[in-house]
């Protein structure tokens, strides 16, 4: 273990404390990361099957397809055939990953190259619609992006949101078209299209790019009027007030150019992209011979002086301001490379466009390497690759089971353990990030270790090979993540979650039984997709002021112990302790249930609320304390874990 490489995890630490290129990433990455851990516990929705909706059709229809149901079928006839008994687990885990990941990368370096813009006002998914705010405000619209290094100050803010209702009345069509990049530098306005790289999104991706440019030009080519500047925001930026039409208000506020580049970012070798390195460059060369003919052509009256040099992937032309008229709005058009675009989208400038151009023409140029090489973190690697080997383990073994899993349960077996367990939570909710970090690998360490010691299989040789134990501490790495943002393991104690069944009409509620419980758990406390803070900091402020009769405390002596109601919290008394209003709602819906889970992890009696016993018994020592904002002397009962 001494060659062991730290790791270094940023999911499980809170936004306040993560750099700007730290908080970018695990926003861009955070729901991926979160689900995850799932695969690993075999938990992640792509691994059932068995439902009827739409997305259990085609996962099966993915799974036919790939072979899966054939490999399982083979692994089953014969216990030594292992090589397709790993295929299920690698299959499902690498589809979801694929598929998510696509979809996220692209957001992902919108925000990194808007961040790090020297002039710091670069703009990410402008709709149209909304240019006004940003043309006149650039500067402010930058410091409001949630991952700038800046935030707006409070008079800053009034002046933001003042501009807010300013909108253009466009085609509906091209009221929501976006632009992943949108700066006003000087007299130009520059647009910018990314895609990830050469390869993205095949063949098909390109022509999608064009789309915005078209509806730009269709709405600059019109002259109908598409906002009215009222007497204050005229004054206030100097401009006439009156009714514009898009071209004109461009003109207003000092737009002569518009620059549209399509930025191709990386090579298939995930090196800036280069123009010698674009398999599909003959598609750009189409696509905008094609907007020259098809779509310029249409416009014809209302676009001047188009040039179009197809070698260099560039295609110019003119707008009038209003019909007849002699002044007019330059458009410029381009695919651009790697460094190239990066810079021309900061700058502004023309130099380096065209197959023989170099970011050599900029001064102080910026690099897509430089930029990216701060937004590093394992979470996402190591997640995919430990859910992957552990699908394996499990698709092989005989008892239905992986090392994750075996960890979580070893975790819960011993006391010690699920105490340290307790503490890393604690710890990780108002400990220093550099505590957090130590405590997070000297636990998985010990875990590693002394699962190493107690085993009684090879499943780590199965699908690592050398050191095990380094392996081990990976996958002790991700029980301690799945714990922190995705599932706590107590629910590891429940039995298997269920579904709600339908009511007949006039049939009565039936009680909640354990499994209804941990489904709510599941689906409505610990919801994968949003942000459950909230409700979880109500159900702990439950669960501290919850007195059983036979032990006295807020831990039952088993699960028959009774509910000592004198002593529970009423609604009005966990709103105070909290300082929200009454959580009616929030208390009712892990009651009763909402419409799609059944309740039964609190019961209600009047106007107060505790655990269940069963629940309770099942939880132990986790959850059992409340958030500091919620301790008070009066009101905070002391606990054995009250840290």
């Amino acid at each position: 273990m001494d060659d062991y490489f730290d790791r270094k995890l940023i999911s499980i630490h809170d936004d306040e404390d993560l750099t700007e290129a730290e908080l970018i990433l695990k926003g861009t990455l955070h729901t991926t990361v979160r689900k995850l851990p799932l695969a690993t516990f075999r938990q992640h929705e792509k691994q059932g099957g068995e439902d009827d909706d739409a997305d259990a059709t085609d996962q099966l229809t993915n799974q036919s397809v790939g072979g899966v149901q054939r490999a399982r079928q083979l692994a089953e006839t014969n216990s030594d055939d292992t090589l397709p008994a790993v295929y299920g687990g690698l299959f499902t885990v690498a589809e979801y990953f694929t598929r998510s990941f696509d979809a996220i990368k692209g957001k992902f370096f919108e925000k990194v190259i808007a961040a790090e813009d020297p002039a710091r006002r670069l703009d990410v998914d402008r709709n149209l619609g909304k240019l006004p705010q940003y043309l006149l405000e650039p500067d402010l619209c930058w410091k409001d992006l949630s991952y700038t290094r800046e935030s707006l100050a409070e008079d800053e803010r009034d002046r933001l949101d003042a501009l807010s209702s300013l909108t253009l009345d466009l085609a509906q069509n091209n009221q929501q078209a976006n632009a992943d990049a949108t700066l006003f530098t000087g007299n130009t306005l520059v647009f910018g299209e990314h895609r990830t790289s050469v390869v993205s999104g095949g063949t098909t991706a390109r022509p999608s790019l064009m789309r915005k440019p078209r509806a730009l030009v269709k709405e600059l080519a019109k002259s109908e009027t598409v906002v009215s500047i009222d007497r204050d925001v005229a004054d206030e930026y100097g401009i006439d007030a009156g009714s514009y039409s898009l071209s004109a208000l461009l003109k207003a506020v000092g737009v002569d150019n518009i620059h549209v580049h399509i930025g191709i970012l990386f090579d298939e070798d995930r090196r800036p992209a280069t123009w010698e390195n674009d398999p599909q460059q003959s598609t750009s060369h189409r696509l905008i011979e094609e907007f020259e003919d098809d779509f310029l052509g249409q416009e014809t009256g209302h676009v001047r002086n188009v040039s179009l040099d197809s070698e260099n992937l560039r295609l110019e032309f003119d707008v009038p301001v209003e019909s007849g008229s002699e002044e007019e709005i330059h458009i410029h058009l381009s695919f651009l490379y790697g460094d190239n675009y990066l810079n021309t989208l900061y700058t502004g400038s023309l130099d380096a466009v065209g197959k023989n151009g170099s970011h050599d023409a900029f001064e102080d140029a910026t690099g897509l390497r430089e930029i990216i090489s701060d937004n590093e973190a394992d979470d996402l690697w190591l997640g995919f690759s430990v859910a992957e080997r552990e699908n394996k383990v499990f698709e092989m073994s005989a008892e239905g089971s992986n090392n994750a899993m075996e960890i979580a349960d070893m975790i819960l077996a011993d006391e010690d353990l699920s105490q340290r367990l307790v503490r890393f939570r604690e710890l990780c909710r108002t400990g220093e990030r550099s505590e957090i970090d130590d405590e997070l690998l000297s636990f998985a360490t010990a875990l590693a270790e002394r699962y190493d010691e107690e085993r009684d299989n090879e499943w780590a040789e199965w699908v690592y090979g050398s050191d095990a134990v380094q392996y081990l501490r990976d996958v002790a790495l991700e029980v301690l993540v799945y714990d922190s943002i995705s599932r706590p393991i107590f629910l590891r104690r429940f039995p298997d979650a269920t579904a709600p069944e339908p009511i007949e009409d006039g049939e009565d509620q039936p009680e909640p039984t354990l499994s209804d419980a941990r489904y709510t758990f599941e689906q409505y406390l610990f919801d994968i997709d949003g942000d459950t803070t909230k409700k979880q900091t109500i159900y702990r402020v439950v669960r501290d002021g919850t007195t059983y009769r036979q032990s006295g405390t807020n831990i039952p002596a088993g699960p028959d112990d009774e509910i000592d109601w004198a002593r529970a919290p009423s609604k009005s008394e966990i709103g105070d302790r909290l300082d929200i209003r009454t959580p009616t709602r929030t208390l009712k819906s892990m009651t009763d249930g909402t419409s799609n889970t059944n309740g039964g992890i609190l019961v209600q009696r009047g106007d107060t609320f505790a655990v269940p016993a069963p629940v309770a018994h099942r939880m132990g020592q986790f959850m059992q304390t409340v958030p500091q904002q919620a301790r008070s002397k009066e009101s905070a009962k002391p606990s054995a874990l009250d840290f």
